[in-house]
């Protein structure tokens, strides 16, 4: 575990090879993975999403460098293959899990398990679509009034969609393309270049045979994926 402490450490050691002056970090609760920051010229501070805590110290100063690297406009780096190993991994997803669904507030915590969402899911696993996710879970949402069909977390393998497709009335090839394309989000493997896994996801959900109908009637409900 990286204490508050090893993690302002860290940040200030690497702040300082980069010649920033003034570097501090500390831990927050956020609700997704990610790392804020204000800087000036030669001082930042930065605010770490706790799902890190338990990181190894290795990870940390990756994060740090990496970050650092696109503050300074340095040319474009990815994380280190062991990084990315982490954060998509089992024990990173056991730890954190839990912690994510419970922040979410958008979700119906008693929905998980639901038949509905099971079975559209085994449909698609049995139609080739996609595979089984191992740690998958589903939910969906408390409220109806939103414009997103659906919502997922590739590093947290979890799923919620818009309770307003439950409803008998919705074709069920809605709740199938809907689901499919959160469920592809987390099958295309985790990386930094949103476009290219943008196109992934695309191309896993367009070959879905409902595509077209399920896409004309969130058209005319206003709602996107």
């Amino acid at each position: 575990m990286v204490t508050e402490k090893e993690l302002n450490e860290i940040f200030q050691r690497i702040g300082n090879e980069m010649e920033f002056k003034d570097v501090s970090a500390e831990y927050a609760p956020f609700r997704d993975l990610k790392i804020k920051w204000t800087r000036t010229f030669d001082w930042a501070r930065f605010t770490v999403s706790d799902y890190l805590k338990d990181a190894p110290e290795e990870v940390i100063e990756d994060l740090a460098e990496t970050v650092m690297r696109r503050i300074h406009g340095m040319d474009p780096v990815e994380y280190k293959e062991d990084t990315m190993e982490w954060l998509t991994s089992d024990e990173f997803l056991e730890l954190n899990q839990e912690t994510y669904i419970e922040r979410s507030r958008s979700v119906d915590i008693d929905t998980d398990d639901d038949r509905k969402l099971i079975e559209a899911y085994d449909g698609l696993v049995e139609a080739g679509l996609v595979g089984r996710i191992p740690g998958l879970r589903m939910f969906w949402s408390k409220g109806e009034n939103v414009a997103k069909a659906g919502q997922s977390s590739c590093l947290m393998r979890t799923v919620i969609m818009n309770k307003r497709l439950k409803d008998e009335k919705v074709p069920p090839e809605v709740l199938d393309y809907c689901l499919l394309r959160e469920i592809a989000n987390i099958a295309v493997p985790y990386g930094p270049d949103n476009l290219e896994r943008k196109r992934d996801i695309n191309e896993i959900a367009e070959v879905y045979p409902g595509a077209d109908t399920a896409r004309r009637w969130l058209d005319q409900v206003m709602m996107e994926v």
